[in-house]
């Protein structure tokens, strides 16, 4: 049974063809003759991920979303030492990272050098 395209899917494909069609960028196209082109894009992504088109052929890379971290800022002195923190990080400005497991080794080498700005 074949998967029945809602208007604003057959517009898309209508539109990706015309702007193909007359050499024009989709953003291009859709602008000239009014269209919607954030519209185009989700109704185009929504036919990718229900298999009825096929993945671009340039997939863009993503960026993995990292983990929510919760800074506190304070002012002043270093607060005293919290439970389950694995390692403390303080910078001559004063600046002070606290960290409940132990940084990539990569970064924290990073840290250590003056490349990071850090001094040793």
């Amino acid at each position: 049974m074949a998967k029945r395209l809602t208007d604003k899917q057959r517009v898309a494909l209508e539109a990706v063809e015309a702007a193909k069609a007359a050499g024009l960028g989709l953003n291009a196209y859709a602008q000239a003759n009014g269209l919607n082109v954030r519209q185009i894009y989700d109704a185009m992504a929504a036919l990718r991920r229900h298999g009825v088109l096929a993945p671009t052929s340039t997939p863009r890379l993503r960026r993995r979303k990292a983990a929510f971290v919760a800074v506190d800022v304070v002012s002043g002195q270093a607060p005293q030492s919290r439970a389950g923190m694995v390692c403390r990080l303080i910078h001559a400005s004063g600046l002070v990272i606290e960290c409940g497991e132990w940084p990539p080794a990569r970064w924290l080498s990073a840290m250590l050098t003056e490349q990071a700005g850090v001094a040793t």
